[in-house]
């Protein structure tokens, strides 16, 4: 069973970031997933999150595509390789979008050598094409991945 909400959010003041005026008028949504769902849900809260972020600010066909597939692929990933809860943000200020992903295992991910006879194992090349910067890093007793991505700009 998940939990979603999408929100519309000011950084709080005692909190002071280089992005604190693009910040302000952030959107924000979030799933948090118990492990039995599928990885369409996920898809779904994009599909609905992009609705909204395309009333504030134009989003190129190809920024679209790539949140999609930039969402089931960290998701799928936090499917595959966890054993329980995991969730989703999306993020976007002016500019750029942000997915991320935190699961349950502390594990860091790591690209496999380019394989084209390999089935499977391609996600991280895909995300790391599609999007401006990637990072993982351990957090709170798990891991967190996070990719941002243009809204205007073509994948590289």
């Amino acid at each position: 069973m998940s939990d979603h909400h999408l929100t519309s959010k000011r950084p709080r003041a005692d909190l002071p970031t280089q992005h604190t005026a693009a910040r302000s008028h952030a959107v924000r949504a979030r799933a948090l997933y118990d492990g039995t769902e599928r990885v369409a849900e996920a898809r779904a809260l994009a599909r609905r999150f992009l609705t909204t972020v395309q009333t504030r600010e134009a989003v190129s066909l190809d920024a679209r595509e790539a949140l999609r597939l930039v969402v089931s692929e960290l998701v799928t990933n936090a499917r595959t390789h966890t054993s329980g809860k995991y969730s989703l943000t999306l993020e976007h200020v002016p500019g750029t979008l942000t997915i991320s992903v935190w699961d349950t295992s502390p594990e860091i991910p790591a690209a496999k050598a380019r394989d084209p006879r390999r089935i499977g194992g391609h996600g991280l090349h895909i995300v790391t094409t599609l999007c401006a910067s990637f990072q993982a890093s351990r957090n709170h007793g798990g891991k967190r991945v996070t990719a941002t991505l243009p809204l205007t700009a073509a994948p590289r």
